[in-house]
């Protein structure tokens, strides 16, 4: 077994909620983040010409599973069938040296609203305010020295280790954790991790048609003007301020679609009814020279989902997609992309 370890630093309040929905350090979020990014790992080695069923295989008997019906074990010197087998990869979190205190702390950010929650910034914030006649304010990890930092500790099959080690950098690049992670919220950096450079993450990325070809975010995205990542120009002092930027940002690429070409393509960013798909448009809060924070976007397109009943058609979705990256190119807050093939 391979032995790894990270320090894991939030740079925004995260909602990783436990049984009773208030915000604690768990390990099953980072074990599903570990899943999501493995997949990316695991389509980009295969160069796309991904079987689910494969995948699936392999993810199972290195993640553990309840659902192969062809996995075997060996056990008294015996070969025998199992429905079910536990991870191969354990994970633990642990104070940081000079540090004290429970690892598994309970987040303890609430009732805090920079932001007002009117539709101008309803797309950035969520939850820490008043949630109705009887309910309380949702409470999250909050960003202060001995609440927001975890050692993260990895044991990891040999075998395994070094699309382990990839994972991680695609993590430390592009993950986040817990509730509305998509819109910023549960963005961090994992000390102690080689960076990806930016033409080492076209491994990662097909074209818009061929993301658009799978309903799961199989890979990162790119153009004619390259990989659709965009970087903010301005870094900012505190969380806060970079997500009152999210906020404008997200906005104006979502009502873009609103009326266009006479339609609403809104859901191609994401809808919460049923069949409900997270945006494919993803928003972090990334560390910066100097203490600072970024602002970091990019896309992984997907096939909208069957169940979610949108009706959008594919030529549409495309549409969609072109018109959202023309948005982000033209705003004055982000630097022009590089990373061009």
């Amino acid at each position: 077994m391979k032995q790894l370890r990270y320090t894991l630093s939030f740079t925004t309040p995260a909602f990783m909620g436990n049984a009773e929905q208030n915000a604690q350090w768990r390990t099953p979020p980072i074990k599903s983040l570990l899943r999501q990014w493995w997949r990316v790992a695991y389509a980009a080695d295969k160069n796309f010409a991904v079987r689910v069923d494969e995948m699936r295989q392999e993810e199972g008997l290195l993640f553990g599973h309840a659902w192969l019906e062809n996995d075997t074990l060996e056990r008294d010197g015996r070969v025998v069938k199992t429905s079910a087998r536990k991870s191969e990869i354990r994970i633990r979190l642990a104070m940081p040296e000079r540090q004290t205190g429970n690892a598994w702390g309970a987040g303890t950010q609430q009732g805090v609203a920079p932001l007002t929650t009117g539709l101008d910034t309803g797309y950035a914030w969520f939850g820490l305010v008043n949630r109705g006649s009887g309910t309380p304010d949702r409470n999250a990890i909050a960003i202060k020295a001995n609440e927001s930092r975890r050692d993260l500790l990895l044991a990891v099959p040999d075998d395994h280790a070094e699309r382990i080690q990839t994972t991680l950098q695609l993590i430390h690049a592009f993950g986040q954790l817990g509730s509305r992670s998509r819109g910023g919220w549960g963005s961090f950096a994992l000390d102690g991790i080689e960076p990806l450079q930016t033409q080492k993450l076209l491994r990662f990325a097909q074209t818009l048609d061929n993301c658009l070809h799978h309903d799961w975010p199989m890979s990162l995205c790119t153009d004619s003007k390259g990989l659709c990542l965009w970087e903010s120009k301005s870094t900012f002092p505190s969380w806060d301020k970079a997500m009152r930027m999210i906020a404008t940002e997200r906005k104006n690429a979502r009502v873009a679609l609103k009326t266009f070409k006479g339609k609403d393509l809104r859901p191609v960013l994401g809808f919460a009814t049923p069949g409900r798909m997270p945006s494919p448009l993803r928003w972090r809060v990334v560390p910066a020279a100097n203490g600072q924070l970024a602002v970091r976007v990019f896309a992984m397109p997907t096939r909208i989902p069957e169940e979610g009943k949108q009706l959008i058609l594919p030529d549409d979705t495309r549409a969609a997609w072109q018109e959202v990256f023309r948005v982000m190119d033209s705003s004055t807050q982000f630097k022009p992309r590089s990373g061009k093939q």
